[in-house]
């Protein structure tokens, strides 16, 4: 049996009750107003009095259905911009794997991150000790002073509430954490805490931290829960991708290379293509999201591609061989699926010479750019050149696209392909320059120091 939405509901009630209205006036009208000894005018006027009560109330009932349906679309509307801002948190965290902090700074982003997503006053990290796994190695906090964080202490080491979530490795919430039997309290010029939300953060089924979130004005919900859980499955996977990273720096065998590599390639690289697949998936299957909703799912799409880019040009180069751009590039338009749309222009061959960190930055660099002339500015034709003199190298990508104003999307927060591409360069000690018109195409070009000869 196919059930029966509520807006159906509605709509089958509403025209009940203009049936009943229509019914009850007829009558009304036969066995009242027309046996009464009145001229038949006056029985008109009566029959008008009864069909504008009807009305009146058949008015109010359906003005009452429609405020309803206005005040559920408006949850949902709320709903939608959560799950919106959960989406650009998982977007923030999945960004820092790009641009390789240590670990420290990883952890630190992350909480900095959850805590204004969720409406929480204060949110901590806990990393476990490798020695014992239900103590706290370290201790990262977000919404606390310097001066603050110095006045407390030691940092807590797995007692307590704390250690009751990460003892159970569930997640638990609370209205007021002082009332749950696993509280032990404070130490002295702590700040008073109330609520509380705290989850283990798991990656292939093995804890790789834990997020605690507190004092969120009203409560934490049971929404608030379920997107946390969402938040801090691709926590974890940063965090994995931030301790491989950490690995790789710290073991400089080629047998710990290999490893490092398998594990990046077998682990992170499948879970995030795993992930890419269920947001195309999301897409495909849900033709009523918004414009808005869709533009965002694309954006994070399109970072965890330039993410796994990062991840393979990583995977590479922990090999002995050098690192060729030409082959990367290739290797990278057949992967995003628009290789047959680009055309490579080199003219000469001392890209060989590049280290294997500016091929990374010049791979992610000219995905950025192809994405952006093939996703926005529809182009037909995109050439890839390279050039070299004994100063400097030349790298840029023409188009034949829609084109734009380059002014009005420098100083933007929202462009981030943008801000990477040019971050990038500065990094490499070069600089980036965009030459575009509406209706005229797209160049933008790439140049940066060589050594001397």
């Amino acid at each position: 049996m196919v059930p029966v939405t509520k807006g159906w509901r509605d709509r089958i009630l509403a025209t009940l009750m203009a049936m009943a209205g229509v019914a009850l006036t007829v009558f009304i009208y036969i066995h009242f107003i027309s046996t009464l000894n009145i001229r038949h005018g006056s029985k008109l006027f009566y029959l008008a009095v009864v069909l504008v009560f009807f009305t009146g109330v058949f008015s109010f009932v359906v003005f009452g259905l429609l405020e309803r349906q206005q005040t559920q679309l408006e949850r949902s509307n709320e709903e939608l911009q959560r799950s919106r801002d959960v989406l650009q948190g998982l977007w923030d965290a999945t960004g820092v794997v790009a641009t390789l902090p240590d670990l420290e700074a990883v952890l630190q982003r992350i909480v900095d991150v959850a805590r204004p997503l969720f409406g929480a006053q204060y949110a901590a990290l806990a990393v476990l000790s490798d020695d014992d796994p239900s103590k706290i190695r370290q201790f990262i906090t977000s919404g606390m002073s310097e001066e603050e964080r110095r006045r407390i202490g030691q940092p807590p080491t797995g007692r307590g509430l704390l250690g009751e979530v990460i003892r159970t490795k569930k997640v638990i919430r609370l209205e007021n954490l002082r009332e749950h039997p696993g509280s032990s309290g404070f130490p002295s010029h702590h700040p008073t805490m109330t609520n509380f939300l705290g989850l283990p953060l798991l990656y292939q089924g093995s804890v790789v931290g834990h997020l605690y979130l507190t004092n969120k004005p009203g409560q934490f919900t049971q929404q608030d829960e379920v997107m946390a859980q969402l938040f801090s499955r691709q926590a974890a996977v940063v965090i994995s991708n931030a301790r491989l990273y950490q690995d790789r720096e710290a073991f400089a065998t080629v047998e710990e290379r290999e490893r490092i590599g398998r594990e990046l390639h077998d682990g992170v690289l499948q879970t995030l293509y795993g992930i890419t697949l269920s947001l195309e998936f999301l897409l495909d299957t849900n033709q009523d999201l918004s414009q808005q909703v869709k533009s965002e799912l694309d954006r994070i799409t399109e970072t965890l591609s330039l993410t796994m880019t990062d991840i393979r040009m990583y995977i590479r180069s922990l090999g002995t061989s050098p690192v060729d751009l030409l082959v990367a590039l290739k290797d990278m338009l057949q992967r995003i699926g628009i290789y047959e749309n680009v055309e490579l222009e080199f003219h000469d061959k001392e890209y060989l010479s590049l280290k294997a960190e500016d091929v990374h930055d010049m791979v992610l660099t000219v995905q950025e750019a192809v994405s952006n002339s093939k996703r926005h500015g529809n182009a037909n034709r995109i050439v890839v050149g390279w050039e070299s003199t004994d100063w400097e190298y030349h790298l840029w990508v023409e188009d034949d696209g829609s084109g734009f104003r380059p002014e009005a999307f420098e100083d933007s927060p929202n462009h981030f392909g943008l801000q990477n591409m040019r971050r990038r360069m500065q990094r490499m000690g070069g600089s980036m320059d965009i030459s575009s018109a509406p209706g005229e195409g797209a160049t933008v070009q790439f140049r940066w120091p060589r050594a001397p000869l």
